[in-house]
C-alpha cells in the first residue's frame, strides 16, 4: 500500500549514515512507517536521495535497537508494538525514574520547577488541541528533567533509548484514539509533591503514573 507521505531528502554535506538512521527512525517513531510495514531499501534510497549503502547501515542499527525486524530472504519490517514490549519498557522506566526522583527532587531550584510547570502547561495545551507531536515533545521535557539533574551519562543514554520507544507507543495510541489514559495531569501532581518537599509522594505518584499507563495499554490491547 502506498504511503501518503515521502521522506525529505537528506543533506549530503553531513554523514549519510547518520542522516539515513535519523530519518528512518523518526519516521518509525512518528508513525509514518506503521508497525509491520515492509521497508524497501530501493524506495528509501530514492526518497532520501542517497545510495542503498547508508540505508543498509541505518537499518541494521535500527534492528539492534528493536525498531526493525529482519526476516531472512524478505528484508526489514517495522517492529510491532506488543503488549510485552510496553510492559518491559515501562517496568524499566519505573525502576529508573522513581530512583531518579528520589535522588534529585530536593535539588531543583524554584526557577527550574517553574520551568517544569511551564512545560507541563504547554503539554496540556497541546494535548487539548490534539497536537500530539507537540504534546509528546513537551511530555519528554518533564521526564528528562530528572536524569539531566542526576547527571549520570549511562542512565541518560539508556533512558533516551527507552524514551524513543515510548514516543512511538504514545503517538501510536494517540493516533488510534486511545488518548484518555495519556492526559498530562498526573505530571502536575508529581511536581506539586516536589514543590512541597514530599519526595515520597512524588515517587509514589510517578510509580502510579507509569504503572497506570501500561495497564491501560494492556486493557486497550
Amino acid at each position: 500500500m502506498k504511503r501518503a507521505t515521502e521522506l525529505d531528502k537528506v543533506d549530503k554535506s553531513h554523514s549519510l549514515d547518520e542522516q539515513a538512521y535519523a530519518h528512518i527512525k523518526q519516521a518509525i517513531i512518528s508513525g509514518v512507517f506503521q508497525p509491520g510495514e515492509f521497508l524497501a531499501e530501493v524506495r528509501l534510497a530514492e526518497e532520501l536521495g542517497i545510495s542503498k549503502t547508508p540505508i543498509r547501515t541505518a537499518m541494521a542499527r535500527l534492528q539492534e535497537e528493536d525498531f526493525l525486524v529482519y526476516v531472512p530472504y524478505r528484508g526489514y519490517f517495522v517492529a510491532d508494538i506488543s503488549l510485552e514490549d510496553s510492559r518491559e519498557i515501562y517496568q524499566l522506566r519505573q525502576i529508573l525514574e522513581c530512583h531518579l526522583i528520589q535522588e534529585t527532587a530536593h535539588q531543583f531550584s524554584k526557577i527550574e520547577l517553574d520551568e517544569m510547570e511551564a512545560s507541563i502547561g504547554a503539554a496540556e495545551e497541546a494535548f487539548n488541541r490534539q497536537d500530539y507531536v507537540a504534546y509528546v515533545a513537551r511530555n519528554r521535557e518533564f521526564h528528562h528533567a530528572f536524569p539531566r539533574k542526576y547527571a549520570n551519562r549511562r542512565i541518560l543514554k539508556l533512558l533516551t533509548n527507552l524514551d524513543e520507544h515510548v514516543q512511538r507507543i504514545l503517538l501510536y495510541n494517540l493516533k488510534n484514539e486511545q488518548s484518555e489514559m495519556l492526559s498530562p495531569r498526573e505530571h502536575r501532581m508529581i511536581l506539586e509533591a516536589i514543590r512541597t518537599g514530599d519526595v515520597d509522594s512524588a515517587v509514589s505518584l510517578m510509580q502510579d503514573h507509569l504503572v497506570g499507563f501500561h495497564r491501560s495499554h494492556d486493557a486497550q490491547g
